[in-house]
């Protein structure tokens, strides 16, 4: 059992893909201190984080395929079949499969947390702080599920070996109302964002109510803009926004790693997952979201994921003059070596008429890169010898409470969260909308300053799904695409997702409860 423990706490990815099975933890009998508690918390952000960047959490990457915004760079591995949705019916999808078991290993040690916390002697204050994150964790993996899958079991105890494994799916209402009475929870035991040291990469009551301001959008959008929800996401936004806590970084590249060595835990981070290679941790999302052909896992791509951001969303960005695109994408050239500093940078562009990046995205000789990257999670101040990329992966960033708060506000009341819409507009360098502007000119695009601002965090998949934007948008990108002679991505959907699209219970899971119902096949065409 202290086995387990330790694994929880090293946090490094290579251990965790290496893992090998380990006993059930007896709680009864471990967590009877508060390091030994805090030893649970810890473990529990780590399963948490395997939701988003462990080395085999494909899934922000495959969802994001399956948008407009992704773009395989050529007929491998099927990648050509994620812009078909041609597994819409499987229930074996790689990393999404994967993600029903992380989030329940994530669960069930928040369970141990919440079910230990209150017998061991220590301060109410940490108690406090403990619960709270604890529930955090908890509510919002829930609610990766939920997204994914819709109504799922909700357990709220710990489960030791294949006892209380058999529990039923809850409804989808009782899934959000677990979600939200999880966070609302957590909200009255947490404190303000602290400032430094432990405090400051912590969950905190910013980003609680951050969370309840998405979790509330979402759930208005899949209602038909429910009023009643769509004020609950303003104000819980406004929450944020109110502390004074949390400001826009004053360039968009300030956010990532790459361009600001103090990007981690700014002004603009309101959570964000952390990775140090003090401790050999590597955030693997650099090989997720990038082009290049360099087999070197530091170098930005392996040769199996070589997908990334659409050519024509970068396109898009550049002609409207927006500042984000080249942190979107930016072309390398440089010595593969231990000195990152021999690397150098440019701006490139996506020529539709040859269907490749200028300069081109890569050449063969060994000792040289030229590779086009995803410069959000690409790493030029780690020592490269360690091959281990440490940016942070952003959870929520201030940019995206301004423009939850502007949708919620707008839909609201028409002309509303126009003023925190343009902040983020004009941090990317596109002039203020003017008052006066529709109600559903601001709501559209709020939805592109989305697309613009969050390429890579997970967040267009479900932004487009809610938006019941997702077929439409992805069925004008295959047909561009066929008729421009681009072969890996074909015109013929075999699947149009509407809003309600949830993929298939992992087969495995089914096998081992069985009381799970699977969810329907998907047929709209």
């Amino acid at each position: 059992m202290a086995t387990l423990a330790t694994a929880g706490v090293s946090l490094t990815s290579c251990s965790d893909l290496d893992e090998s099975p380990y006993t059930f933890i007896a709680p009864n009998s471990y967590y009877k201190t508060e390091a030994e508690v805090q030893t649970a918390l810890t473990a529990t952000y780590n399963r948490f984080r395997r939701l988003y960047s462990g080395n085999n959490a494909l899934y922000l990457a495959q969802i994001e395929m399956l948008t407009e915004q992704g773009w395989p760079t050529y007929n491998k591995d099927n990648m050509h079949e994620l812009s078909q949705w041609s597994y819409a019916n499987s229930a074996s999808v790689g990393g999404v499969m994967k993600i029903w078991g992380y989030a329940y290993e994530c669960i069930n040690r928040a369970n141990v947390v919440l079910g230990r916390v209150d017998g061991v002697s220590m301060s109410d204050e940490a108690k406090k702080r403990i619960k709270g994150q604890a529930l955090f964790l908890r509510g919002y993996t829930y609610f990766h599920l939920l997204r994914l899958y819709g109504g799922v079991p909700l357990p709220t105890t710990y489960t030791n070996g294949i006892e209380g494994l058999e529990i039923p799916r809850a409804s989808v209402d009782e899934t959000y109302q677990r979600i939200i009475d999880d966070l609302v929870e957590a909200e009255g035991y947490l404190p303000e964002r602290g400032a430094d040291g432990y405090e400051v990469w912590r969950v905190s009551k910013g980003a609680v109510d951050a969370a309840l301001g998405e979790v509330y959008l979402y759930r208005a959008s899949m209602n038909d803009n429910n009023a009643e929800y769509l004020k609950k996401a303003r104000d819980y936004s406004k929450k944020v926004i109110d502390s004074h806590k949390y400001d826009l970084m004053p360039e968009f590249t300030d956010n990532f790693y790459w361009f600001n060595l103090n990007a981690k835990n700014c002004k603009e981070s309101v959570f964000e997952l952390q990775y140090s290679d003090q401790a050999g941790q590597s955030n693997p999302m650099h090989i997720r979201f990038g082009l290049g052909r360099v087999n070197n896992a530091y170098m930005g791509c392996y040769q199996y994921a070589r997908f990334g951001v659409s050519g024509y969303l970068y396109e898009e960005m550049v002609n409207n003059g927006d500042k984000r695109a080249n942190a979107c994408l930016t072309y390398f050239e440089g010595l593969c070596g231990d000195d990152a500093s021999a690397l150098t940078s440019q701006p490139c562009h996506y020529n539709v008429a040859t269907h490749s990046w200028e300069p081109k995205a890569w050449n063969d000789r060994p000792a040289e890169m030229r590779a086009v990257f995803n410069c959000k999670y690409f790493d030029q101040h780690t020592d490269y010898s360690l091959m281990m990329p440490n940016a942070n992966f952003p959870i929520f960033r201030y940019s995206e409470v301004l423009l939850n708060y502007a949708e919620a506000a707008n839909l609201l009341s028409a002309g509303s969260g126009l003023q925190e819409l343009n902040k983020v507009r004009t941090r990317a360098g596109l002039a203020a909308l003017p008052e006066g502007t529709s109600q559903s000119e601001i709501d559209e695009d709020i939805f592109n300053q989305r697309r613009y601002e969050f390429v890579g965090e997970g967040k267009i998949f479900y932004d487009e799904l809610r938006k019941d934007k997702l077929a439409d948008l992805a069925t004008e990108k295959c047909k561009r695409a066929s008729a421009e002679g681009i072969t890996y991505i074909t015109s013929e959907i075999v699947f149009k997702p509407k809003k309600t699209y949830l993929f298939k219970i992992p087969q495995s899971d089914l096998d081992s409860n069985s009381m799970l119902e699977q969810n329907p096949d998907n047929v709209s065409k």
